[in-house]
């Protein structure tokens, strides 16, 4: 038996004995009981696994108590020769708040301590050799005063010495800095997190503040080209990620060429784009000029690194740009069309495991044709059957909770104007982006890292709402969302449906996240008048794979 599966177990067990204590309601405490003899008397594996964790997450104090336990059972791992390769995390500490015109230090390192609050994620080894982990800072209004990447060499048997990223503010108010940690030998982020300071002119000395984000891999993919791209001042700061990776800043994409592409793939979803071969010159020549926004030390090198790549990762929270219409001048089919184009933003690590289990599905008050049909084929293809929820109050419920594993929308999304409030029409009202605040400011999400599956017009920037408070992918993702998956335009129904049909099929076969939404997009290209192919932006970590046995 898996130490971490028998950790868990022990746990359980510890639990059932001290219920009493440790949950206040005695029904509650009943149920509990319950479910963790069931739980206890499956065999040994993921489902038994995910019961156990659902039971001890059914009541705070208890759930409070079993992280505690567990990351203590965890350390007790460490010490024991034999046992298993620790977890690791990558860690943080910045003050809260830091005095205007003085420097401050953001240091970082990874540990194998997770600290409070902290999610234990399944052991992995390190090479005997070590390991160089690339850590990279970036801000759109805080000054980076020493170098904006740092080599962290990590060993098996101990935590390595940590980095300083030395940081300045030339103005008041909450700040925000982007930490983003890579592999060396290549491949896209393994772990990333958002860390806020409060710039005052009066404020006085606070000690530093840690926080951590899991680690799940150590595994570099030297054929993956990794792109990060940030928010800096009045346009984007790009890096291609690599020890000596070139960076260089460029000025933002225009609003009026991005307004204009929309209109074209719009038109061509609907179906009165003009002929396909018009329809396909159109978002090659859009594709293009996008290409000409990087700067050009940055676009040469991506291009001639992508000859030889399968896959290309955008690790960016610019959400409203369509990094999969890229298209460099020299080439005659889109990047996305020849190899996986992946995103991931910097709220969160991505996960490299999924569970398609206690799915949740959600068709809307009005829901498009065949959407209906859509949900049933997911849930054919899981164990059990997951539940349809049908309005806004019951859905925050259950992503606050965070109790799910998959959610998939299949919906209409408005976008705000005069006739329309925006966002998915449910029984009692509107879903929209900021519906998700306080998940995504409690990380509700993640415990269980589900796979979210946006099936609807627009749901990678939630519309106009992307330019006030983050869109749908940015706020599911800092919920904790494991996975992403969401159209930036406008979408043709029956496309849309074999679409995820055959991501799904992909992802129960055993296919990693990159290589099943490749695939499904691929399965779109037969006619050059449809755009919905490019239209789906998919987060998440490429090599992610479903657990076997998790799609009950």
């Amino acid at each position: 038996m898996p130490d971490d599966t028998w950790t868990l177990r022990w746990v359980a067990a510890q639990a059932r004995t001290r219920l009493g204590e440790l949950v206040a309601d005695a029904e509650a405490a009943a149920r509990i009981d319950k479910l963790l003899a069931e739980a206890l008397a499956r065999p040994p594996g993921v489902l038994a696994d995910l019961a156990l964790a659902r039971a001890l997450r059914g009541d705070p104090a208890l759930e409070r108590w079993a992280m505690e336990t567990l990351r203590a059972a965890e350390s007790r791992f460490r010490a024991e020769p034999g046992s298993a390769p620790p977890v690791r995390y990558l860690t943080t500490s910045l003050p809260h708040q830091a005095r205007l015109g003085t420097r401050f230090p953001l240091h970082v390192t990874i540990s194998r301590d997770g600290g409070p609050g902290s999610v234990p994620t399944r052991p992995f080894p390190v090479p005997e050799r070590g390991v160089d982990v690339l850590v990279t800072v970036a801000s759109p209004t805080l000054s980076i005063e020493s170098d904006a990447v740092h080599v962290v060499r990590v060993h098996p048997g101990d935590d390595p010495d940590g980095v300083v990223f030395v940081l300045g503010a030339a103005e008041e108010g909450r700040h925000e800095v982007t930490v983003r940690a890579f592999l060396d030998g290549g491949g896209s982020q393994i772990a990333a997190m958002v860390r806020t300071v409060l710039v005052t002119d009066s404020a006085s000395y606070a000690p530093p503040h840690r926080l951590t984000a899991r680690v799940e891999h150590l595994t570099p993919r030297p054929d993956e080209v990794a792109l990060q791209v940030d928010r800096h001042r009045d346009g984007y700061a790009f890096r291609l990620v690599g020890r000596d990776g070139p960076t260089a800043t460029a000025e933002s994409v225009p609003r009026g060429l991005l307004a204009d592409l929309l209109r074209t793939v719009n038109a061509a979803a609907r179906g009165t784009g003009g002929r396909p071969a018009a329809v396909r010159g159109e978002l090659a020549g859009y594709g293009t000029l996008l290409w000409r926004a990087l700067p050009p030390e940055i676009g040469r090198e991506v291009e001639a690194r992508l000859a030889t790549a399968t896959g290309l990762t955008i690790c960016s929270d610019v959400s409203e740009l369509p990094w999969e219409l890229l298209l460099p001048p020299t080439w005659d089919e889109f990047p996305a069309e020849r190899l996986a184009v992946m995103r991931q933003t910097g709220g969160h690590s991505p996960a490299r495991s999924l569970a398609l289990t206690d799915a949740v599905f959600v068709h809307g008050r009005n829901p498009p044709t065949g959407a209906v049909a859509e949900i049933r084929g997911v849930n054919a293809g899981l164990d059990t059957p997951g539940a349809l929820v049908t309005s806004t109050e019951e859905l925050l419920r259950r992503i606050e909770r965070g109790d799910f594993g998959l959610l998939h929308l299949a919906c209409h999304q408005d976008q705000p104007g005069a006739d329309s409030d925006g966002g998915v029409a449910m029984d009692d009202g509107r879903f929209r982006p900021v519906a998700l605040a306080r998940a995504a400011a409690r990380g509700s999400l993640r415990a269980r890292c589900p796979l979210v599956f946006f099936n609807a017009c627009r749901s990678v920037d939630g519309g106009s709402y992307d330019t006030l408070m983050g869109g749908w992918a940015n706020e599911f993702v800092r919920a904790g969302a494991g996975a992403f998956v969401g159209s930036t335009w406008a979408v043709r129904t029956d496309s849309a449906h074999r679409y995820a049909d055959r991501f799904y099929a992909e992802l129960r076969g055993g296919a990693p996240l990159a290589a099943a939404s490749f695939a499904a997009r691929r399965e779109l290209l037969a006619d050059p008048g449809d755009p919905t192919g490019l239209a789906y932006a998919v987060y998440g970590d490429p090599q992610a794979t479903v657990l076997t046995g998790a799609t009950a």
